[in-house]
């Protein structure tokens, strides 16, 4: 029987179903005029913003991932990942920011 999810103010009846939701999100950004496919591009969405500060609080390591806190949120190509591995990234008041895996989150 499938489990339903719920983040913030959404509801999946299935984690098939928010996992969707998420890449939909992942691929609704796909790089800064310019600069070519993945390359990183600020989440300006209200609603993206809303749902991806809900989803990183289920983060398993949701203290490490936010610390010194949430300025934001970007869209990148993980330059560590395998291929065109396309990643969440928590940007920081400072600057700097951690990627984070939705998967890890569900």
């Amino acid at each position: 029987m499938a489990k339903p999810v719920d983040i913030g103010t959404k509801h999946f009846p299935t984690k098939a179903a928010a996992t969707a939701h998420c890449q939909q999100i992942l691929y609704a950004y796909p790089g800064q005029p310019g600069t070519g496919a993945g390359q990183p591009q600020d989440v300006t969405d209200a609603e993206h913003v809303a749902f991806l500060k809900a989803l990183i609080q289920r983060h398993p390591d949701v203290a490490e991932k936010t610390e010194p806190g949430i300025a934001g949120f970007k869209v990148q190509v993980n330059p560590d990942g395998k291929g065109n591995t396309r990643c969440f990234y928590v940007v920081h008041p400072d600057g700097s920011a951690t990627d984070f895996s939705f998967r890890s989150c569900l």
